[in-house]
């Protein structure tokens, strides 16, 4: 099917109206036509007139509905269908002139009886190239046979039932025409012409508006036969009931016109109800058509002594060949489940006779070839779809011999190739010795496409694994010219750091020198400072002050001194340590008889229960002492508390204050050596960054550890842990500060 309609759903109520019309002006028409005025000049008028205008309407809503669809073949069916209703409307127009009454008398024809005639022929093309679905069938001779039993019996019929009647009175026809009696045989000729293609059609896809077409031209074969049978009884005037089958048949039409714009397509399935009467109607069709004449012609003779010749043996000819006919469908009920076995089948599959001609294909091939109806290939050469064509006669030849399988091509519908694996395996029928070859095929597409795609893959391996070994070739050479290079930097580095190391111990040494140097000078100068303040009482206010300034200062100085000495010999590794079970109120008391100016800020919180610990008492006098000395120094107001707890088999000491508090930024820096939080505060605090440092060195050296944090409520405060006694056994082999 080439042509397909717009979608133009007409509202319900729109339809509805439209059917409330047509129904209305019947009714008023044939109110008219029996209770009417009965004048000859107003029948023939009024009369005409409505069939005039029915046909007109219809005529209209024809051109409206092929102009709705979009160019192909359903629109040129409606072309020649509204083509065949124009014609109607013209000569009904025709009928009202009687110039065109009288004109051209040719047999007894008018001019107006040939143009409606003309309207019949264009009305049977546009129902013959209908597009329409085709029946499924095996073959075309069951179908054959059912169309020529039923237009065989429906002729004979109406020949019997209305025609024949007629013959008689032939003669008393007004003037001898004839034109009365072509009517209803166009009309037979139209009706036998939509029984055939109801017969040749699939029955899931029935035009809708064919149904009501036919239903029209039933109406219309109504009236022309009341209208012969009225025109030989010579009881015939214009405006009788009988046009009421014209206007019915014209509004029928209509009918048609709009069940076409309503469509979603030209053809569309129905209920399931209404399609499995479509299918046994096409079954039974051709058997009660036989029936139907038999049993009319045996009415004849019972009842009214009428013996037929014609009839009876039309229908004993017929009934024959239904007997052929059951055989045909025996054999293809048998065929059938052939069919149902390879139309099920998932794969491309068919059936072809010795010749290559195809006679059966599943649905599967049907979408592999591009094809949407089995009757494009049924009777095909099986070249049709398999390329190369020139090969196949050879394969076909060797596959009835002995079957044949291979890769092959299979030509889909625009031309395009489709890789197969094709299996033909012949077949013999148990009642004749004619063979058939079934064949079936597997689509390769996808394996080819992964075929090239591995290929590819390959093909770019290789040349990857090529320039891969030539880059590792590069690499080699890059690795061992780089290599000679670090080799002679490490050998540069190596004697740079020995180089350094000998100039840290220089360092070092000359530090510890000076330093060593500088602690009995100091001494000495102290001492004599100590003895001039307690031995001379007539020193002055002034000079005393001087004194003990310098005296402060000079202890100051001694305490860098020891500072610089204790981290020369960490740095060296010879400052001993001892650690033994130690006291914490013990090492607190020898700290609170210190004293010192800041000593009335301490609170301390040491329990009396406490654990001694192991620890070397004068490093952890020294730890505690540069921890308040960093407390005093940054904290110079508040207090500061010094509590311990038992925790987890260790002992934990804090110090804490009420200062600023740490920068965060300087907490994972500030146990390190010479770290100052900033070298403003250089100016205003006295140190060196050494304090923490050796905290931090002396407690590693005894398996504490020691960190620092802010306080929520404000302040830093510094918390150590050193090893309880009860866990650990007494050392006897001193420890180095540097282990």
């Amino acid at each position: 099917m080439t042509g397909s309609t717009v979608p133009q759903e007409l509202p319900s109520n729109l339809r509805r109206k439209f059917l409330i019309a047509g129904v209305g002006y019947l009714l008023l028409y044939a109110s008219w036509l029996v209770w009417g005025r009965q004048e000859p000049f107003e029948r023939l008028w009024v009369g005409n007139l409505a069939l005039i205008f029915t046909s007109l309407v219809a005529g209209t809503a024809a051109f409206r509905a092929q102009s709705k669809l979009e160019p192909g073949r359903l629109r040129a069916a409606w072309r020649w269908l509204t083509a065949g209703l124009g014609f109607w409307a013209a000569g009904d127009i025709l009928n009202l002139i009687p110039l065109f009454a009288n004109f051209g008398k040719v047999f007894r024809f008018s001019f107006a009886d040939f143009v409606i005639l003309g309207g019949y022929l264009s009305f049977w093309v546009g129902l013959t190239v209908y597009p329409r679905r085709p029946r499924p069938h095996f073959g075309r001779l069951p179908i054959l046979f059912d169309t020529t039993i039923v237009t065989a019996s429906v002729l004979t019929l109406v020949w019997i039932a209305a025609f024949q009647p007629l013959v008689p009175l032939l003669p008393s026809l007004p003037n001898g025409e004839l034109i009365p009696l072509v009517y209803p045989v166009v009309d037979l000729v139209s009706l036998l012409l939509l029984t055939a293609l109801f017969l040749l059609s699939d029955s899931t896809r029935l035009p809708i508006p064919l149904g009501w077409a036919g239903l029209g031209l039933a109406a219309f074969a109504f009236s022309d036969l009341a209208l012969v049978s009225q025109l030989l009884n010579g009881s015939y005037t214009a405006g009788s009931p009988i046009d009421l089958g014209w206007a019915c048949g014209d509004l029928l039409l209509v009918f048609a016109s709009i069940s076409q714009l309503v469509a979603q397509n030209s053809t569309r399935p129905g209920r399931a109800s209404l399609l499995l009467s479509f299918r046994s109607m096409q079954r039974l069709l051709p058997l009660l058509t036989v029936l139907a004449l038999g049993g009319y012609t045996l009415f004849l003779w019972q009842f009214y002594g009428q013996f037929n010749q014609p009839g009876l043996w039309v229908t004993l000819v017929l009934a024959l060949g239904l007997v052929a006919r059951q055989g045909m469908l025996a054999g293809e009920s048998e065929l059938q489940k052939y069919a149902s076995l390879v139309n099920s089948i998932a794969e491309p599959a068919f059936v072809c006779d010795a010749h290559g001609r195809l006679r059966l294909v599943n649905p599967a091939l049907l979408a592999a070839a591009g094809y949407s109806n089995a009757q494009d290939l049924l009777g095909q050469p099986v070249q049709q779809i398999l390329h190369p064509a020139a090969g196949v006669a050879q394969i076909l030849a060797e596959a009835l011999l002995q079957g044949w399988s291979g890769e092959i091509h299979l030509r889909r519908r625009g031309g395009s190739l489709i890789p197969i694996s094709l299996a033909l395996r012949p077949l013999q029928s148990e009642r004749d010795s004619r063979l058939t070859l079934a064949g079936t095929a597997h689509d390769l597409s996808k394996q080819k496409r992964q075929q090239a795609s591995l290929q590819a893959a390959y093909e770019q391996i290789a040349l990857d694994r090529a320039e891969l070994e030539t880059l590792n070739t590069r690499l080699e050479h890059r690795v061992a010219e780089k290599t000679a290079d670090l080799v002679l930097a490490l050998q540069q580095l190596e004697e740079q750091n020995l180089a350094l190391q000998q100039l840290d111990r220089l360092k070092s040494d000359f530090v510890s020198l000076v330093s060593h140097e500088l602690r009995a000078p100091l001494t000495n100068i102290s001492g004599g400072i100590e003895l001039l303040l307690s031995a001379s009482q007539s020193v002055g206010d002034r000079p005393r002050h001087n004194l003990e300034l310098v005296q402060a200062e000079i202890q100051r100085l001694s305490h860098f001194v020891e500072s610089i000495l204790d981290l020369s010999a960490l740095d060296a590794g010879h400052l001993p340590l001892y650690p033994a079970p130690v006291s914490l109120q013990g090492v607190v008391q020898n700290l609170k008889k210190g004293g010192g100016a800041d000593s009335q800020r301490f609170r301390w919180e040491i329990p009396e229960d406490l654990p001694p610990i192991m620890a070397d008492e004068q490093a952890l006098s020294s730890i505690l002492f540069h921890l308040l000395d960093n407390a005093c120094k940054y904290a110079p107001e508040g207090e500061i508390l010094i509590s311990a707890r038992p925790a987890s088999g260790r002992l934990q000491i804090d110090v804490a204050d009420c200062g600023p508090g740490i920068p965060e930024e300087a907490l994972p820096l500030i146990f390190e050596r010479f770290y100052r939080q900033d070298s403003a505060d250089a100016r205003a605090v006295y140190g060196h960054g050494l304090g923490l440092y050796i905290v931090s060195r002396l407690l590693s050296a005894m398996q504490g550890e020691i960190q620092a944090a802010n306080r929520a409520v404000g302040g830093a405060c510094f918390s150590f842990w050193l090893p309880c006694a009860d866990n650990k056994g007494r050392e006897d082999e001193p420890q180095s500060a540097s282990d």
